[in-house]
């Protein structure tokens, strides 16, 4: 057969390529030449079929952790069931106005008479009215029917006067973040490379931590003088987490840990339930429990690693307790540079820290803003865990301790001179930042020596 009849026979069999499977075309020899085309396209895709060989890399070279998130792991559905070990409802974590948290439909009022009447009247219903001796304080912690469960609903039937102290019962949460278990040998090479590891004092100060319960059971603990006691529901499994590691920091001690408080006893009011795998919370009612078994007890230095929305009934509580002789320390927020101010660190009076690492830079996540009183180490933090584990740590919630231990070894001698206390601490403050106070660094580190 000659091209030009190929030619021919190739246009009738694309002319009948439409036929029905019943209806048949010889195609002679070109069909042979068809095959031999399709068993070429196959030998020239064959080497395909093997994958390509890729050289090993090294997991050294894998970029670190904390500069992939691109958002935290403490992220919580907008409502979140909190149940007894027996599933049943102690109440509803959710979100609420500007993104922060509260329990549902819950609120607190100073204690008035006529307001209480006023409030039943409208379908509330009074959970507690409590009277906190030690601060001076009487509370109404009452719930509301969603046609009034906003702060617009409530202040047109309470009094002017009782609508400046009415606040949700909102939700603080732990500010720190942990980073996955280390083995022995890396919390050594950890610990070698922090700037210092020393303790603060030798003295036996006391201080108090309103945060989670602590894994005593931990062998950091085995030496440790802890008196806690807990402002959750009996029937609501508490959390361990972030108490461990804050107490640990505080008066741990093991081969891999020095404490910054060797000789320090612990009071732990313990507030925080889990909220997921990697969030605690704490109700600003359990806060309030907390802060006055606190001043009960003398404590004067008060160790908050929390951090959440400003609000007038815990603002009132922690003057309240500052009138007491009381100095609290608070972690600055873990919300990032362009974050708004995160509470209570941001109130005037209490003693705000922000995180730094061991090259003396700025957290990544701290937050900035001219409430930043100091700083301190917070980045990578060797830490004793739960269930007899040791971490690391991050967060301005691990950068708060070093900053109360330090005020705890000056009470001995300054007592309650609050401003003389303030003057010596400024004094031992490293400037890192531009010079006198800045938003990063505060007025400066408290590092280790």
């Amino acid at each position: 057969m000659n091209m030009k009849t190929l030619a021919i026979a190739a246009i009738i069999l694309t002319a009948f390529s439409t036929l029905t499977p019943a209806q048949k075309l010889s195609t002679g020899n070109v069909l042979g030449q068809i095959n031999v085309l399709e068993h070429k396209t196959i030998d020239i895709t064959r080497p395909l079929d093997k994958p390509p060989v890729l050289a090993p890399f090294a997991l050294s070279t894998l970029p670190d952790f904390e500069t992939v998130i691109t958002e935290p792991l403490n992220t919580l559905p907008a409502t979140l069931a909190i149940t007894t070990s027996a599933g049943k409802n102690l109440w509803l974590d959710v979100e609420v106005e500007n993104g922060w948290r509260a329990v549902q439909g819950q609120w607190l009022l100073l204690a008035d008479d006529k307001n209480k009447k006023s409030l039943i009247q409208h379908g509330a219903k009074i959970i507690t009215e409590s009277r906190y001796a030690a601060l001076g304080i009487a509370m109404l912690h009452f719930s509301v029917p969603n046609d009034l469960d906003s702060k617009k609903a409530l202040v047109k039937i309470l009094s002017a006067e009782a609508a400046l102290s009415l606040a949700r019962n909102h939700i603080y949460q732990a500010q720190s973040q942990t980073s996955p278990p280390v083995t022995k040998d890396l919390a050594n090479e950890n610990t070698q490379k922090l700037a210092g590891n020393s303790p603060a004092c030798d003295l036996q100060v006391k201080v108090g931590i309103v945060d989670s319960a602590i894994d005593i059971k931990h062998n950091a603990f085995n030496l440790a003088d802890i008196t806690a006691k807990s402002f959750l529901p009996e029937n609501l499994k508490a959390s361990v987490q972030h108490g461990t590691v804050i107490a640990s920091l505080l008066v741990g001690k093991n081969k891999q840990l020095t404490p910054l408080l060797p000789a320090g006893e612990i009071y732990s009011a313990q507030v925080f339930y889990q909220q997921s795998d990697y969030a605690q919370g704490a109700t600003l009612t359990a806060i309030i429990e907390g802060v006055n078994w606190l001043i009960e007890q003398n404590v004067q230095v008060i160790n908050m690693s929390l951090a959440g929305p400003d609000n007038q009934i815990l603002h009132q509580v922690l003057t309240a307790a500052i009138a007491q002789g009381a100095i609290v320390v608070a972690a600055a927020g873990n919300e990032g540079p362009a974050a708004l101010p995160m509470y209570p660190a941001a109130y005037p009076d209490i003693i705000a820290v922000s995180a730094i690492d061991k090259n003396q830079q700025p957290y990544r996540w701290s937050n900035r803003g001219n409430y930043v009183d100091y700083s301190a180490l917070g980045v990578n933090v060797l830490t004793a865990q739960s269930s007899q584990r040791m971490g690391r740590e991050s967060g301005t919630s691990i950068a708060a301790p070093h900053v109360t231990a330090a005020i705890a070894c000056l009470t001995p001698t300054y007592g309650k001179d609050r401003k003389g206390l303030l003057d010596k601490l400024n004094k031992l403050a490293v400037d890192l930042g531009p010079e006198g106070q800045d938003p990063i660094y505060g007025i400066g580190a408290i590092l280790r020596h």
